[in-house]
């Protein structure tokens, strides 16, 4: 079984190597566990989306540079194979052979039986009568899942120490980064190449070799329909936090939170900020 995110060092070559060597180094070194009782949902867009893909069939950006296959959810042989208690077994401890390590210093046990829970009956035993099994344990938070889903879409709730905002109200005055940090555009620029151009093209306007075979499409940073909206806060966040039900990942989980501040900067000022483009007729 090959479980969540891509699992290697970081090397600037390779964005899956990148994206699972920063997150696993970054658990282990803090020797924490980053969240508690969340929706599976969102812990699947955080660890599990960027290899196994947002529809659970191990199609996604990562399949390519991964030497076996993330598994299909989906399949036939996962309905056939994937139990609760196997998958909760792989979540935890990894599967030998394979880019899927154990995932038991970033996520607590509730945290991975959520994550087993969502994976059960959203991929692998869909249906409008499928449940989750009796022994599973009730998130920590007082929260629905569906709400807790919603809030993170919208920004309402607090994610990894700060506040998700969402847009700039009219009038008000910009939000900075958090925690003080300052973006450095130049170093930006390099993140964005290594990791965004596949997607969101050189010219930020979605238009990059993958935007193609991406459904719904890369943002379009060039044609935002209120770029006044977008200060540093909320770009930060987008960067940090991805999008459900896009292949866009949370990249806190990728990179730290002046790297990301830096691509932030590029992106606000490269792109959002840029004169716009005249309508089309």
């Amino acid at each position: 079984m090959s479980l969540p995110n891509c699992l290697a060092r970081p090397t600037a070559a390779a964005l899956l190597a990148l994206a699972c060597g920063a997150a696993l180094a970054q658990g282990n070194e803090r020797g924490e566990r980053q969240h508690s009782g969340a929706d599976g949902a969102v812990l699947y867009h955080h660890y599990c989306s960027v290899c196994h893909g947002d529809q659970g069939n191990g199609r996604s950006r990562a399949t390519a540079a991964l030497s076996t296959p993330p598994r299909d959810f989906t399949s036939a042989a996962a309905r056939r194979d994937l139990h609760r208690e196997r998958i909760i077994r792989s979540v935890t401890f990894g599967v030998p052979g394979t880019a899927m390590v154990g995932w038991r210093t970033q996520l607590s046990s509730a945290d991975i039986e959520a994550l087993a829970d969502h994976l059960h009956r959203t991929f692998i035993q869909p249906g409008p009568t499928a449940t989750a099994p009796a022994t599973a344990k009730a998130p920590a938070a007082a929260t629905s899942p569906a709400a807790a889903t919603a809030d993170a879409i919208s920004g309402t709730r607090a994610h990894g120490g700060h506040a998700l905002p969402g847009p700039l109200p009219a009038g008000a005055a910009p939000r900075p980064y958090p925690d003080g940090l300052q973006g450095d555009a130049a170093r930006g620029a390099a993140y964005y190449r290594v990791n965004c151009v596949a997607c969101h093209g050189e010219r930020g306007d979605g238009q990059g070799p993958r935007a193609y075979f991406i459904r719904p499409v890369p943002r379009d940073f060039l044609a935002l329909p209120d770029p006044s909206g977008w200060d540093r806060a909320r770009v930060w966040q987008a960067i940090a936090d991805g999008r459900l039900g896009t292949e866009m990942p949370a990249w806190r989980q990728v990179l730290d939170a002046q790297q990301i501040a830096d691509l932030a900067e590029h992106v606000l000022t490269r792109y959002i900020q840029a004169p716009r483009r005249p309508a089309t007729p």
